[in-house]
């Protein structure tokens, strides 16, 4: 072997990319770098036995060149004994559906593939043929369309379960490598077509900076990135005890940030608090670009009570008195119930259940804000829940005037986007129970009850629902 095996094992060796006896999932394209990684990879494999499964996507763009492509990667998997999985799809099509771009479309439907091969190999691993030059390419991509510390990274060596182990190698050395071992391949035309924003940093930006800047550019690229990787992993420790201090409260379904802890920090530490909200709430951070970044800070500076920006179809960030609030599936609605005594109902945000009760000992349950006893005789025919109206009022226990409903929210702290989460326990048009809240001075239990309707609420983290 070469001297790019022995690198290409001591950087596996040094990254501790691959543990001995593992499954590697290999995406092999066809063209030089995921021809040359298979056979290093089944090399190495030899020394400590993996197991390979190479994998390929026919994007359906190249007609005859894309299926000779497939047929290359076959046939050399079958000389080597190497398992193979092939799948085709039209990239164009899911594109087009999709509104994503024809490079956005087959990685998604790339790695998609992957993690359906990789499924029945417990622990496996993705690997995929990334070099020195993809990320030079990427870095300046990044640099070009706007980018923080995180984006100068670039590609990371191993990230999940996906891991890039010819990152170390450069494009030239691959190329002397499949020539020194008759490695077939293909070069995709498509690559030398300038209207491909990669493609013209690789065939137009690059030998032009060489040639007229910097000829090392490629060696001041990785230095950047080696630089941002260093000071990101800082402020990311640093920012996950910043998160610690701000934090006021948190759930699968919500994050708030106490507003006036958040401000002491710097701007990019404040990005980072913020990304990893983000990130715990399920959502890819990738989603989140500096303008929006952005925005939620300002969202925050500005801190009126009330104000909101939507993240994602399903992610919100609100201002809510002194905290930003991250909060998932908020627009979520529930439709007004039928109350029916002794019958449960369950909604996307509470679960309801009343029992009729002789004789009621509450005593035990007094402190239970989830629980509360009622006089049934006082109740009309209809007995409904339904969502907070504006308009509400309810006669609080011990006092003999009413008092708004959005009075009893200010008071009792409730966020503003949970308010139409919380039912309104309601008798012929009579309010009974902000339910968890307040009850009616009307439906008191007292010496004359003969029957009581046990009211029993319970609030839910929605996300642990789906």
């Amino acid at each position: 072997m070469t001297d790019l095996y022995d690198q290409f094992s001591a950087f596996i060796t040094q990254n501790q990319l691959i543990k001995n006896n593992s499954t590697v999932i290999v995406g092999v394209s066809g063209g030089v770098d995921s021809m040359v990684l298979l056979h290093l990879l089944l090399h190495y494999g030899k020394c400590t036995n993996l197991q390979i499964v190479a994998v390929h996507l026919n994007h359906s763009l190249r007609g005859k060149a894309a299926d000779h492509d497939e047929r290359t990667v076959r046939e050399f998997c079958q000389s080597k004994t190497c398992l193979f999985h092939s799948k085709k799809i039209d990239v164009k099509q899911y594109a087009k559906k999709n509104k994503l771009s024809l490079e956005m479309a087959g990685r998604k439907l790339r790695y998609a593939l992957f993690n359906e091969i990789a499924q029945p190999y417990h622990g496996s691993l993705i690997a995929t043929a990334h070099t020195s030059d993809d990320q030079v390419e990427t870095i300046l991509l990044r640099i070009i369309k706007g980018t923080g510390l995180r984006g100068l990274q670039g590609i990371q060596v191993k990230r999940d379960n996906v891991i890039h182990p010819l990152l170390f190698a450069a494009k030239e050395d691959i190329y002397q490598y499949a020539n020194q071992h008759k490695i077939p391949y293909h070069e995709d035309q498509t690559n030398i077509d300038i209207s491909i924003p990669r493609n013209f940093i690789r065939q137009t930006l690059i030998p032009s900076i060489r040639s007229t800047l910097n000829p090392a550019l490629e060696r001041s690229i990785l230095q950047l990135s080696s630089i941002a990787s260093d000071a990101n992993h800082f402020i990311e420790n640093f920012a996950q005890n910043a998160l610690k201090r701000c934090l006021s409260r948190q759930s699968s379904r919500e994050i708030a940030l106490d507003i006036s802890r958040l401000k002491r920090y710097f701007t990019t530490v404040k990005f980072e608090v913020i990304r990893e909200c983000i990130t715990q709430l399920n959502h890819p951070d990738s989603q989140v670009d500096y303008t929006m970044m952005d925005n939620i800070l300002k969202l925050a500076e500005n801190g009126q009570t009330g104000n909101r920006l939507r993240i994602t179809a399903d992610l919100l960030a609100c201002v809510d008195r002194n905290e930003l609030v991250f909060v998932r599936n908020n627009e979520q609605k529930w439709k007004t119930l039928q109350i029916i005594p002794g019958k449960e109902y369950i909604t996307g945000f509470f679960r309801f259940q009343t029992e009729i009760v002789e004789n009621p000992d509450f005593s035990k349950e007094r402190d239970h804000k989830g629980i509360e006893y009622i006089d049934l005789e006082q109740l009309g025919s209809q007995i409904i829940l339904r969502p907070w109206k504006e308009s509400d009022r309810i006669t609080p226990l011990g006092v003999t005037h009413t008092k708004k409903i959005s009075d009893v929210f200010i008071d009792q702290k409730v966020p503003l986007y949970k308010k139409k989460h919380i039912p309104i326990l309601v008798s012929d048009d009579t309010i009974v129970w902000v339910c968890g809240l307040k009850l009616s001075e009307k439906y008191r239990i007292g010496p004359s009850t003969k029957r009581a309707l046990k009211l029993i609420y319970e609030e839910l983290d929605i996300c642990q629902k789906q």
